[in-house]
């Protein structure tokens, strides 16, 4: 890398708190939230090479191997994916497989769950953040190559027009090369990522290997994704004391959230982690709440009674303690007038229509789930449907190819602990929602057909 500064990380005067804010974003009127864009990621100017190193500095260089791994996990740098795996392992399991093989270096932002937009936002409007910190680690790896994987067009054009700007500056960097992801549920796994990489299927490769020791032809390959490798830009200048100084205990730094679903502002946040949900939902203008989606499509269910059921932070231990996982940043919102057992079928039968089809689990065992399922949701002979369930989940949990139908199986577990009462009112042939569509699906699915609403409400 030409652009040359000191090779000390220094943390700047005065705290930044939202980190990954960009100049498109708004402040609210809360200092722990910024509000980055709306969920169809209007008005998004990419900020240019100048005014990146205008607002963070140059990208650091002469850092060594050990230094970077050191100051992450000071930092405590997890996966922004949904894993939540520490950065710093990660670099250190590819720093232990370097053989004679080249070494390649991935940043994931295909956005495979479907109400995720985080990704997407970031890399339309600062894809310089994320550049830094595959150029940073790549350089200490001694990569070959790297590729951002991604699936939002205007994220594509954006990414191209950062490197060529990059280009022009005469930054000496690792060439990468940008993918274009498919459609489809499972094609952000880790070894779908590599199979199109490869320019294969976007699809789960049966294997035990680690991508660490066995990736992108069979090479140790760095894969995170790119929210992960934007706080490691910021990290790696700033320090990991200063990154820790915008979370809560060892939950370190700021990070994106999409809100979807019955709120009058959805889109992309950015947040510090002790922040309040109900604080969160209040800027966001949810109101009526009956129920909460944490984590995606493969997360877990809040039934929400009463305020207090939103008196809790989205810091990792907090979430644990309420068997919850934030995943790939996301939180879909429903309120009042939409029955969560109706919502979590839709989802189900979309997602068993998803796998890989590589699998008997997936290709016998989702279809029976989701037809089980659908009889708990429609009041039609519910007691069948919980039976079926019963005897499908043990034949199919943890005996698949990949993850997908064991998250398949904990979205269930999660809508039948947590809305046990409205279950029973099916059993009656009754519903919470008086007049219910049971056809319509508030939380947006890629199948969109006429029984499908779009974000932000029927």
């Amino acid at each position: 890398m030409n652009e040359s500064v000191s090779t000390s990380i220094m943390a700047p005067s005065g705290s930044r708190r939202l980190s990954l804010s960009w100049e498109t974003s708004l402040r609210t009127g809360n200092p722990d939230i910024s509000y980055a864009g709306d969920f169809e990621l209007r008005s998004k100017s990419r900020v240019t090479l100048a005014e990146h190193i205008s607002n963070y500095g140059r990208i650091p260089t002469g850092l060594s191997l050990n230094m970077i791994i050191e100051t992450l996990r000071v930092a405590n740098l997890t996966g922004r994916g949904g894993a939540r795996f520490p950065m710093y392992r990660k670099i250190d399991a590819v720093a232990n497989a370097r053989t004679k093989k080249a070494i390649y270096i991935v940043a994931n932002g295909s956005e495979s769950e479907p109400l995720s937009r985080k990704d997407s936002s970031l890399l339309r409007a600062n894809p310089h953040l994320v550049l830094d910190g595959m150029s940073i680690i790549a350089e200490v790896l001694g990569a070959k190559a790297g590729y951002i994987y991604v699936k939002d067009k205007e994220a594509h054009v954006a990414i191209n027009a950062a490197l060529r700007e990059r280009r022009d500056r005469g930054i000496n960097e690792v060439r990468v090369s940008v993918v274009e992801a498919p459609p489809g549920y499972v094609s952000g796994q880790e070894t779908s990522v590599v199979r199109r990489i490869e320019r294969g299927p976007a699809l789960p490769r049966f294997s035990t290997d680690r991508l660490a020791t066995s990736g992108i032809k069979g090479a140790p390959t760095l894969l995170s994704n790119v929210e992960t490798f934007a706080n490691a830009a910021l990290i790696l200048r700033f320090g990991g004391d200063w990154y820790r100084s915008g979370g809560v205990g060892y939950d370190s730094g700021t990070r994106l959230l999409t809100i979807s679903g019955s709120v009058a502002r959805p889109g992309v946040y950015e947040v510090n982690p002790g922040v309040s949900v109900a604080a969160l939902l209040r800027e966001a203008g949810a109101s009526s709440v009956r129920a909460l989606l944490v984590g995606g499509y493969f997360g877990g269910w809040i039934n929400v009674r009463d305020e207090s059921d939103l008196n809790f932070s989205f810091d990792d231990h907090t979430l644990a303690d309420r068997k919850l996982n934030i995943g790939a940043g996301i939180i879909g919102v429903l309120s009042k007038d939409t029955c969560p057992v109706v919502e979590a079928a839709g989802i189900v039968e979309y997602l068993s229509r998803q796998s890989a089809g590589q699998c008997g689990p997936c290709v016998f065992g989702l279809p029976e789930i989701s037809t089980a399922f659908a009889r708990i949701a429609l009041s039609s002979n519910v007691e069948k449907g919980i039976a079926e369930l019963r005897s499908v989940i043990p034949l199919v949990e943890h005996r698949g190819g990949c993850q997908h139908p064991d998250g398949v199986i904990g979205l269930v577990r999660s809508t039948v602990g947590a809305f046990g009462d409205e279950i029973k009112l099916h059993k009656s042939g009754n519903c919470s929602v008086v007049g219910v569509n049971h056809r319509s699906v508030l939380l947006p699915t890629p199948k969109m057909n006429s029984g499908m609403s779009s974000i932000g409400g029927k």
